[in-house]
């Protein structure tokens, strides 16, 4: 015979039972919650790239675009005068260089004629 004081051992185990079965259904839903994260994962990191990546897709673009401007701008200036773009590029202009006496460039002078020329 019972007492009434006494804990029942087939209460008692099968409240256990309850309580792991209890423990094991919220793991069970966490596991599902951090694999539904998981998956979501690659596609976040994917949208914090782009989204870091704009700017400097942004800053090319205007680069580009400044480029063929500064480009089609060199364009016209050669097609309007040569040399000029040398000199709007900030490039001086050297002047054509002198032949030398057998092609038919000026005499040497005492002056300029080297140890070879006297």
């Amino acid at each position: 015979m019972a007492f009434p004081m006494d804990p029942d051992p087939r209460t008692s185990g099968d409240a256990e039972r309850e309580a792991q079965r209890q423990a094991l259904a919220e793991t069970r839903e966490r596991i599902a919650a951090i694999e539904s994260l998981l998956e979501e994962l690659p596609a976040l990191f994917e949208a914090r790239f782009r989204e870091r990546l704009a700017p400097l897709l942004q800053q090319q673009q205007q680069l580009r675009n400044d480029n063929a401007a500064l480009r089609q701008q060199l364009l016209e200036l050669q097609g309007s005068r040569p040399g000029r773009h040398l000199r709007a590029l900030g490039s001086p202009v050297l002047p054509e260089p002198v032949p030398l006496n057998p092609d038919g460039g000026e005499q040497p002078t005492d002056a300029s004629a080297g140890p070879t020329h006297r």
